[in-house]
C-alpha cells in the first residue's frame, strides 16, 4: 500500500508542476494586479496544480503516517526527476546529457539513504480538548 502511496504523490506532483507551468504559459508575465490574478484564476490549469498540492498534501500525511520523516523527505527528490521527464515529453523542453547525469545522481542518492530499518515511531497518545488521554 505504501508502495501505491509513494507513486501517487509523485503523479500527483509531477501534473501539479506541469499543469503550474502550462497556466503561467498561458497567462504570461504576471503582474500582482486585479487584471492579471484574474487571468489567472480564469485557467483550468491553474486549479488542477492547486488540487494538485491539496491532493499531494493528503498523500504525504498518509505516507508520513508509516514512513519515518528522516527517510520519507529525501526520497522526494525522485520529484525533480519525474518533473524533468514530464516537461520534456509534454512541454517539449530540453534533457540533454547533464540533466540525465543530474537525474542519475538524484536515485544513487535516494538508494544509498537506504529506506527505514525499523518502523516509524508511533504517534503520541493524543490529548482531548481537556487535555485528557483517550
Amino acid at each position: 500500500m505504501l508502495v501505491v502511496a509513494w507513486a501517487a504523490l509523485l503523479a500527483i506532483e509531477t501534473l501539479g508542476q506541469v499543469s503550474l507551468k502550462v497556466a503561467g504559459a498561458r497567462v504570461g508575465a504576471f503582474e500582482l494586479d486585479a487584471a492579471h490574478i484574474l487571468s489567472a484564476l480564469a485557467t483550468p490549469w491553474l486549479w488542477v496544480g492547486l488540487a494538485c498540492y491539496l491532493g499531494a498534501f493528503a498523500v504525504w500525511m498518509g505516507i508520513l503516517e508509516k514512513t519515518a520523516l528522516s527517510t520519507a523527505f529525501p526520497i522526494t527528490a525522485i520529484t525533480f526527476v519525474t518533473v524533468m521527464i514530464a516537461s520534456w515529453a509534454i512541454l517539449g523542453e530540453p534533457m540533454g546529457r547533464d540533466k540525465l547525469l543530474g537525474s542519475a545522481i538524484i536515485v544513487a542518492g535516494i538508494l544509498l539513504l537506504g529506506g527505514d530499518t525499523d518502523p516509524a515511531t508511533p504517534a503520541p497518545a493524543r490529548n482531548d480538548a481537556e487535555g485528557n488521554l483517550p
